[in-house]
C-alpha cells in the first residue's frame, strides 16, 4: 500500500483532517445592540463535531445544527481520501478520486473561510477562523502534491510502455 510517495501525502492529508476535528474551526462572537453600543453577548467555538460554549449558562443564538454541513463535508473528504489510498493499482481511477477530494476540500475551505455559519444566525456575529481551519488548507496542499506524484507515476509507466 505505501509503495509510492503519493500514498504518504494522502496519508498526511488524512492526518490533517483528523487533527482538524480536535481543534476549533472558527470562533464565533455574538453582539447585541444596546443604545448606541455593540455589546458582546456570547462567545463559542465551532468544531467539526459541534458547537462548544465555554459558559454553560448562555444559549447561543446560532442554530445548533450549523455544524452539520461541515461534518458531512469532512466525512466525505476523509472517505474519499481513504478509498483513494487503497486504489493504488489503478492510477487513472486514483487520479479521478484525488481530483474529487480536492474539489470537496476546496468547498470545505471556502465554507470555513467565507464564514458559512453566518447563514444560520439571527443576530450580529463576528466569526474568526480558528486553528482547525488551517488544517483543512494543509490537507488541500497534501492532496495537490499527491496529485502531482500520481501524474508523475502515470507518465513514467507510459514512457516505459513506449520503450517495449
Amino acid at each position: 500500500m505505501i509503495q509510492r510517495l503519493q500514498t504518504l501525502f494522502l496519508f498526511l492529508a488524512i492526518c490533517a483532517i483528523v487533527i482538524m476535528m480536535f481543534y476549533p474551526v472558527s470562533s464565533i462572537t455574538e453582539y447585541t445592540q444596546f443604545n448606541t453600543q455593540s455589546l458582546e453577548t456570547d462567545y463559542y467555538e465551532l468544531f467539526v463535531t459541534g458547537l462548544h460554549d465555554p459558559s454553560p449558562t448562555s444559549a447561543p443564538q446560532t442554530s445548533q445544527s450549523s455544524w452539520i454541513p461541515l461534518m458531512v463535508v469532512t466525512v466525505m473528504v476523509l472517505a474519499t481520501i481513504g478509498y483513494t489510498i487503497f486504489r493504488y493499482k489503478s492510477r487513472q481511477f486514483q487520479l479521478k478520486l484525488v481530483k474529487s477530494a480536492i474539489f470537496i476540500n476546496i468547498v470545505m475551505v471556502a465554507g470555513i473561510f467565507l464564514n458559512y455559519p453566518k447563514l444560520f444566525t439571527r443576530t450580529t456575529v463576528s466569526i474568526d477562523p480558528g486553528p482547525g481551519a488551517y488544517f483543512s488548507l494543509i490537507s488541500l496542499i497534501m492532496l495537490v502534491i499527491a496529485h502531482r506524484y500520481i501524474l508523475k507515476d502515470e507518465k513514467l509507466v507510459r514512457s516505459s510502455d513506449r520503450l517495449r
